[in-house]
């Protein structure tokens, strides 16, 4: 099994980071992770970019191009959109659910019980893949919320840092296959854990 940190933004791409792109990917192979989702709050790496950074990891980690999308309701993970031209801030999550049906990319929810609790509770009438059930930014009692909601939807639950500074990468992290080369394939994979 592959050890993956799936939500993580850097600076400058998220202004609440205080890492660069850089830090975060040698505290991930400090940490003994196997790959990394790059998550930056609504809008994707340069592609350009992200293969320099993937080309200078090679052999050490993986890296992948994620996004966090900040609805109206909440804070949504996708991985495996074609590309976000159509993501906006502030957009009905409805739509990005439509989005990423599209492209067969995951929608994970983020945080759900972080900031309020009708979020949460609003989750439970989503058509989501998945469910960040616990992060270095929730609190216990959010983290058990969280996979309540995940079990309830019978989804994938993802563990994840959220992390904004190094301190927090690695802390949490999910399992992934062996079989894991691309974005589309962690799509697929939290995807078929819906039952």
């Amino acid at each position: 099994m592959l050890r993956f940190d799936c939500h993580l933004h850097t600076y400058p791409a998220s202004a609440c980071s205080t890492m660069s792109a850089e830090e975060a990917i040698d505290a991930a192979v400090a940490a003994g992770l196997d790959g990394v989702v790059l998550t930056e709050h609504d809008q994707f790496w340069d592609r350009g970019d992200l293969e320099a950074l993937v080309d200078r990891y090679r052999g050490q980690i993986r890296i992948f191009n994620g996004i966090e999308v900040s609805c109206r309701e909440g804070h949504f993970l996708v991985f495996g959109l074609r590309d976000s031209v159509r993501v906006r801030f502030d957009m009905p999550v409805e739509g990005l659910i439509a989005l990423a049906r599209r492209d067969r990319a995951a929608v994970v929810v983020a945080h759900p019980f972080r900031f309020s609790l009708d979020y949460g509770q609003f989750c439970y009438t989503l058509d989501i893949d998945g469910v960040e059930i616990a992060s270095s930014n929730t609190s216990p009692g959010a983290h058990q919320k969280a996979k309540k909601l995940a079990d309830h939807k019978q989804c994938f639950q993802l563990t994840a840092s959220d992390g904004h500074a190094v301190s927090s990468v690695g802390r949490y992290h999910t399992l992934f296959p062996d079989s894991i080369e691309t974005i589309g394939d962690i799509a697929a994979f939290i995807i078929s854990c819906k039952e």
